[in-house]
């Protein structure tokens, strides 16, 4: 059984080493209470936050700011297509007592590419070295980026875009081994993984494609990452670490697996003392979306949940349909 070592970045701890990806929408702080409760999760990130709006925002005006005790270390991804956008975002960030910045250059959205944000980056070499080399001389806090493999598979491009990253400051980097087009029924190609980890000298975070401890134990063994990142399984299922964690040492007690109905109903339970009402309904309509994969019939679930109007009407069907349905096993 593989036991992997702590993952240091830079002076941050993260053990275990299994990471709570950035998700718009989705990692934001009821998401990250909720995996703290069943535990396993050594890091969490936030949801992308834009570097231009950033500073007129607070934790009171902005629930994206919003954390817990509960939810460390957290690291705070910045969205950025500027240098300039940078220092007063990132006294933003440590204003909120962040325990690291991360820098997206991943991201394929459309909007946030035609504004030079995300994987734009990625073809922009020089204007991306500007950004991190702005952001270390700002910051002492740990400083990770996000990247994907790319517009185009190209080695020698995406060898030079890392070793910039680490030259220019880069505590670790986080690899989404996809391309700008892939979608995510395309397999995460691992291997560039291990590729990336054999350049450079800087921890490297996989990413892609883990959804139970099997695959989380596959990463580690082939490619050697110092640690996984795991996005929307942990949101189908954010008792994952958990399970990984255990698998990974014989030290974490894997309890009894919980009943999803339960944990759904804490969640609604947490955005409600979270959050103001006009965003508990769009984020719990976002949340089901992913938890219905728990069941065979999670298209009712969602259909359900979306079509209900308010939080409370949303719970009340969906607890009847949890008092019809069985999880599907291969999810749990």
């Amino acid at each position: 059984m593989i036991q992997p070592d702590p993952l240091y970045i830079k002076n941050l701890r993260v053990d275990p080493p299994l990471i709570l990806a950035p998700m718009s929408g989705l990692s934001h702080t009821v998401l990250r209470q909720l995996i703290a409760e069943y535990g396993g999760c050594g890091l969490y990130y936030s949801e992308m936050l834009s570097a231009r709006a950033l500073p007129l925002e607070t934790p009171d005006s902005s629930p994206w700011l919003r954390s817990t005790t509960r939810e460390r270390p957290i690291i705070y991804q910045l969205l950025v297509s500027s240098a300039d956008e940078l220092p007063t975002a990132i006294e933003k960030i440590e204003s909120c007592n962040g325990d690291g910045l991360d820098l997206n250059m991943g991201c394929t959205t459309a909007l946030i590419t035609k504004r030079g944000g995300g994987i734009s980056l990625m073809k922009d070499l020089r204007r991306a070295e500007v950004i991190v080399k702005t952001s270390r001389s700002a910051t002492n806090l740990p400083l990770t980026a996000k990247i994907r493999l790319g517009w185009t598979l190209d080695w020698d491009a995406l060898k030079e875009f890392c070793l910039m990253l680490q030259d220019s400051g880069v505590d670790a980097i986080s690899v989404h081994p996809r391309l700008k087009q892939d979608r995510f029924k395309r397999p995460a190609r691992w291997e560039y993984i291990g590729r990336i980890k054999e350049l450079i000298d800087i921890p490297v975070i996989g990413n892609g494609d883990v959804d139970s401890p099997e695959a989380a134990m596959r990463m580690f063994e082939r490619t050697g990452c110092d640690a996984v990142m795991i996005g929307r399984a942990a949101v189908r299922c954010p008792w994952l670490f958990r399970q990984i964690a255990a698998s990974l040492s014989s030290h974490v007690h894997n309890e009894s697996l919980p009943e999803p109905p339960d944990a759904y109903n804490r969640f609604v339970s947490l955005l409600e003392t979270s959050f103001e009402p006009e965003y508990t309904f769009p984020l719990l309509k976002r949340f089901t979306f992913y938890f219905a994969k728990n069941y065979a019939f999670g298209h009712t679930l969602w259909r359900l949940v979306h079509n209900a109007g308010s939080v409370a009407k949303a719970a009340e069907l969906a607890n009847e349909f949890f008092s019809t349905q069985t999880p599907s096993l291969d999810s749990l």
